[in-house]
C-alpha cells in the first residue's frame, strides 16, 4: 500500500511539474514574436488584430476586472499612453470570459488613451501566451512585433514609481 501511494505521489508531482513548465514555456518572453489575438474584439465589437499596428511600438497590458492590481495599473498606463501618443500604441486587453464585464471594467477606469481589446480567455487559444496566470502582465513590442520588454505585476502602492519605470524603459527602447 505504501509503495502504491508513494508511486501515485511521484506520478502526480512529475505530471504537475511538467504541466507547470509547459504552461510557463508558452508565455511570451523577450525575443519572441507577439501572438496574434485570435478572438479579440475592440470596444465596438469589431475584430482586433495586432498586425494592424505593424511598424509601431506597442505596449500590450493584460488584465481582468477581478485583478485588483490591474485596476491601479490601467489608469497609470493610460496616462502614459496620452503622453506618448504618436510614438507608442497602448492596448488594454481584458481577458474576462464575458466581454460586457471587461467593457464595464474599462469604462469604470475611464480609459481614454488606450485601445481597448476584449479577449475572452475561455474562447482564446493565445490568452495564456500573455501571462494570464500572472496579472497584470505587460509586453512591449517593436514595429516588427518582437517582444522587447516583459513586466509581470504592478506595485499598487507605488503607481508613480511604476509609471516612471515603464516611461524610462520606453525612452530607452523607442528612439
Amino acid at each position: 500500500m505504501r509503495t502504491a501511494v508513494r508511486g501515485w505521489f511521484w506520478a502526480w508531482l512529475v505530471a504537475g511539474t511538467v504541466w507547470s513548465a509547459t504552461a510557463d514555456a508558452d508565455v511570451l518572453k523577450v525575443g519572441d514574436r507577439l501572438a496574434e489575438l485570435d478572438v479579440a474584439t475592440d470596444a465596438s465589437g469589431k475584430p482586433l488584430k495586432l498586425k494592424s499596428f505593424k511598424g509601431k511600438w506597442v505596449v500590450i497590458t493584460v488584465g481582468a476586472d477581478w485583478c485588483k492590481p490591474c485596476a491601479k495599473e490601467l489608469p497609470t498606463w493610460d496616462k502614459l499612453a496620452g503622453e506618448l501618443k504618436g510614438k507608442v500604441v497602448f492596448v488594454a486587453v481584458d481577458i474576462d470570459d464575458e466581454i460586457d464585464v471587461g467593457k464595464k471594467f474599462h469604462d469604470k477606469l475611464k480609459l481614454r488613451h488606450m485601445v481597448r481589446a476584449y479577449l475572452p480567455s475561455d474562447k482564446s487559444g493565445v490568452a495564456g501566451n500573455y501571462g494570464s496566470d500572472h496579472m497584470p502582465s505587460t509586453f512591449v513590442a517593436d514595429g516588427q512585433g518582437i517582444v522587447r520588454l516583459v513586466r509581470e505585476g504592478f506595485e499598487t502602492g507605488d503607481a508613480d514609481g511604476e509609471y516612471k519605470k515603464l516611461k524610462d524603459a520606453l525612452a530607452k527602447l523607442v528612439k
